[in-house]
């Protein structure tokens, strides 16, 4: 569509020509997230795509654009998939024209109404709690409200409250989105580049067209700031698709450089399902397994990769004060096979730019077991982002890491080993190499272990490692 006369050529010969192959229903080309995003954008093209048609593709195209909308309505429809079906279908409904395009746009605000209410929480997460699928949940939302009011139609009180809440979740104060001007990778959102972000409501777009691309502005924030909103438990049944069974995992940016992330998995990495488990976000992981594991086998073709696992419990408290911010989150995720809780406190010490943490481990009520091993092995993992540079002090317990930018800081722990290790990390689909620190000390389960560690800047102190 940016090239002009002659893209909008191109696309409609490229679409006719799907359509020559794919017109037939198959689970490959109409699996329905796939039919979704098709539907949303061939909608926005197709009135440029329409001005450079004969008339009998015209109507071919029409009717390719009416009949995968219907699709999108039709039963059964995944809870978590609906929203965004919906979505697409009613901007279809837009596009077309007559009583037939008028129906197919009513039949699916209606049924778009009933999804947002299950999708979008009153904190204005997306119910999958990814901050991906939520700015993309917006985007579209938008799109939508602009043609509804080019239309003359005044768009429906669930949309409105949708597009509300959504966008007070993405103007969070997250400083994670603003370092490098990205979504934060956590929760099955890609660390990718955060071009998109939507626009300003009183500006409309284009009949036909969407919210176009922007870069995010790199902004001021502290020198190391842990994730506020990572207190939360993955999401569970049809929502968990894209869950990442790392409770309590964060990330960590100093200056302009992000130093800590996760290794970033995302759906476009369907195939490296490892990354969603414990080991890959930058938290604590006990023994040899994770907290939960998506579905695998016939239940995963049925069902989707769900997150299955037990129920976990969360508690979160974050404070501020002048100078200072204190973030602390609980689980029960490793209750069920060890009768520990894990609990993360977070220390910024926004004047001398420091980041002091403590993780601890201790028995909880109600998981006493016998059979239970008295100890089991830890490993606290801080996987880095490509790039950032990581050396062994001589102490063996100092590690200086060292982001684009240049600066160094300094990260110490007392924990019995501290380790470099090799990691890998996904953006935008493609998978790099890295680095991890790795924590590892042994946690009895009938007493409280204590891990410390810190980031402070080097040369704060004068040391030189």
């Amino acid at each position: 569509m940016l090239a002009g006369e002659k893209g909008a050529r191109e696309a409609l010969r490229l679409t006719l020509g799907w359509h020559a192959v794919f017109s037939h229903w198959s689970p490959f080309s109409w699996q329905p997230d796939i039919l979704a995003r098709r539907v949303f954008n061939l909608a926005c093209a197709a009135r440029r795509m329409a001005a450079v048609a004969n008339e009998a593709d015209r109507a071919l195209l029409a009717d390719i654009l009416a009949r995968q909308a219907r699709q999108l309505l039709r039963p059964p429809g995944g809870l978590a998939e609906n929203a965004a079906q919906r979505t697409a279908a009613a901007v279809a409904g837009c596009a077309l024209g007559g009583k037939a395009g008028a129906s197919l746009r009513r039949r699916a605000l209606n049924k778009l109404a009933s999804a947002l209410k299950h999708t979008v929480r009153e904190d204005g997460a997306h119910a999958s709690r990814s901050p991906q699928a939520g700015l993309e949940l917006l985007l579209d939302l938008l799109t939508l409200d602009d043609v509804l009011l080019q239309l003359a139609e005044t768009p429906p009180p669930e949309l409105a409250l949708a597009i509300g809440r959504l966008t007070m979740g993405a103007a969070h104060p997250d400083p994670a989105r603003r370092a490098a001007g990205r979504i934060p990778g956590r929760r099955g959102a890609g660390p990718g580049p955060g071009r998109r972000r939507p626009r300003p409501r009183r500006g409309r777009s284009r009949p036909g067209g969407g919210h176009g691309p922007r870069r995010l502005r790199p902004g001021a924030y502290p020198a190391a700031d842990p994730d506020r909103r990572c207190g939360a438990a993955p999401p569970t049944g049809p929502w968990s698709g894209t869950a990442c069974a790392q409770t309590g995992a964060m990330e960590i940016i100093c200056g302009r450089d992000r130093i800590v992330t996760n290794c970033g998995w995302t759906p476009r990495a369907h195939e490296r399902q490892a990354m969603r488990l414990t080991p890959a976000g930058s938290t604590l992981c006990l023994g040899d397994g994770a907290m939960a594991q998506p579905l695998t086998g016939w239940k995963a073709d049925l069902l989707g990769t769900r997150l299955v696992g037990p129920t976990i419990h969360v508690d979160a408290q974050h404070r501020a004060a002048e100078g200072a911010v204190w973030l602390e989150i609980e689980h029960d995720g490793w209750a069920p096979r060890f009768g520990l809780k894990h609990q993360r406190r977070l220390y910024l010490d926004q004047r001398l730019d420091e980041l002091r943490a403590e993780e601890r481990l201790y028995p909880c009520d109600g998981h006493k077991d016998a059979a239970r091993p008295l100890a089991a092995p830890y490993a606290v993992r801080f996987h880095l982002e490509p790039g950032v540079q990581a050396s062994l002090a001589r102490d063996k317990r100092s590690i200086l890491l060292r982001g684009a930018s240049g600066r160094g800081w300094w990260f110490r722990s007392d924990a019995p080993d501290v380790d470099i290790e090799p990691s890998v990390h996904v953006a935008d689909g493609l998978t790099r190499r890295s680095l991890q620190l790795v924590l590892r000390g042994s946690a009895r389960t009938d007493a409280e272990t204590r891990i410390r560690w810190k980031m402070s800047p080097a040369g704060a102190s004068g040391e030189t490692g």
